[in-house]
């Protein structure tokens, strides 16, 4: 693909950052030879004066003058929630249009700016196609800009308030860094794919696809998944095996993924991320994890891989109760690193986390294609016989809640007593899969 065949949609205040999106653009077409399209998300309208500096080389869409009230006569708050709505819709139908393709997305942007431009990253580009934000707020807890979604971010070090020898070489960077993004994603794609956030938005040709299969994983089910992996990516499975560390992030982006039909089958054998969300751990994927397959009609393996810990942070983070109720028998606390202590979760907590799940896959279209398999031996490499989590009650607890829930659903589940990291249980979540897909096919 040629360098003038690819696009980049530059997004910025433009009544705040009217100087600095001007050199941005410079950099980019004096550079590179893209297209750039500017979306401008500030407050303020514009005069023809103002976008004197982009009508000649490129088109400006002015969003804050299509709202309603005008954006200058909301409360900051409301504008910027009025913006966020507008600026994702937007991008949205840019990356769905069948005549402009989209190759790459540069934001700049203060807090407010920031915010905005994240939102519309995270909600309305599809993951794989290059995402950089440049931002005053990208250093410290960046997790709620970047949420599950391949966001780059650049600390803009000064303030984006004019120009000067540290802002121009940071803002060429930044130029630069998009362009090249942009120029190898574009010459990645099928061309008539680049805006369509299916099977070849991630970047990949669909010539000679292999089929393609997630599975979750923690730490403490690494064998297991690593042994499943093995096998389907082997003959005669030869399958591509994508693995998501159940981190929180790691479950979203993996969500997405589903609803963007990227998947052919997923094997959600780690869904640890369920025991943060209803333990107050710092690893939850929020409430929707478990929700994309619903409509996805894919094969869905489900198991409970890692239930048995609440993720938190250095054990000098924990609260006092805690460590109290581990110091006197009541409640068990593991260090699993130094940046991370486990809580082992109870009986009262992980009938929750079956009730959770089991309410998650109930609404499945497809439930001949969702199958439940429980490992009675242990749910990871610290909850067997003798481990610090082993716990018989705490798992019996999770167990019935998910066959309660699941109780009359269509939806079947198994129970082994195997080692969620065996070899067996490797084997038999291979076997159950290829029953799955032999019904789908069927």
């Amino acid at each position: 693909m040629a360098p003038s065949d690819t696009r980049i949609l530059l997004l910025a205040t433009l009544d705040t950052k009217l100087e600095e999106a001007a050199y941005v653009l410079d950099q980019l077409l004096r550079s590179s030879g893209v297209d750039v399209t500017i979306l401008h998300i500030g407050r303020n309208t514009l005069s023809t004066e103002d976008t004197d500096p982009f009508e000649s080389k490129d088109r400006v869409e002015l969003l804050a003058c299509e709202l309603d009230p005008p954006a200058a006569a909301l409360s900051r708050g409301d504008y910027s929630s009025r913006m966020t709505n507008s600026a994702t819709q937007r991008v949205r139908e840019l990356m769905k249009s069948s005549t402009t393709a989209v190759h790459g997305m540069l934001g700049i942007g203060g807090s407010t700016g920031t915010s905005i431009i994240a939102a519309a990253m995270r909600d309305a580009v599809p993951i794989g196609l290059p995402k950089l934000l440049v931002s005053t707020m990208a250093s410290g807890d960046v997790g709620h800009l970047v949420g599950g979604v391949d966001i780059t971010l650049m600390y803009s070090v000064v303030d984006i308030a004019g120009l000067n020898f540290l802002s121009e070489r940071i803002l060429g960077n930044a130029a630069a860094a998009i362009a090249g993004m942009a120029h190898t994603y574009s010459g990645s794609i099928e061309p008539s794919s680049a805006t369509s956030g299916s099977e070849t938005a991630a970047g990949s040709s669909s010539t000679n696809r292999r089929e393609r299969i997630a599975i979750t994983m923690f730490g403490v089910t690494t064998p297991g998944v690593d042994r499943i992996r093995h096998i389907l990516s082997q003959p005669p499975h030869n399958a591509e095996v994508v693995v998501f560390h159940a981190t929180g992030s790691g479950g979203r982006a993996m969500e997405m993924l589903i609803r963007q039909g990227e998947f052919d089958a997923v094997i959600d054998v780690t869904t640890t991320e369920v025991a943060d969300e209803i333990g107050g751990g710092i690893l939850s994927a929020g409430p929707d994890r478990l929700s994309a397959g619903a409509q996805a009609q894919i094969p869905y393996i489900v198991s409970v891989g890692a239930c048995d810990m609440i993720n938190f942070g250095p054990m000098s983070s924990i609260k006092q109760d805690l460590v109290e109720a581990d110091r006197k028998g009541e409640r068990k606390l593991y260090q699993h690193n130094p940046a991370v202590t486990l809580l082992r979760t109870s009986a009262d907590e992980n009938q929750r986390i079956g009730e959770f799940i089991g309410e998650k896959l109930a609404v499945y279209e497809r439930k001949d294609l969702v199958k439940v398999l429980l490992p009675e031996k242990s749910i990871s490499m610290i909850s067997g016989d003798g481990g610090p989590f082993e716990d018989r009650g705490a798992d019996k607890a999770l167990f019935e809640a998910l066959r309660e829930k699941l109780k009359g659903t269509g939806i079947d589940i198994e129970t082994h007593g195997l080692d969620i990291n065996g070899t067996v249980f490797a084997e038999v979540v291979v076997s159950t899969l290829a029953a799955l897909k032999h019904k789908n096919d069927h």
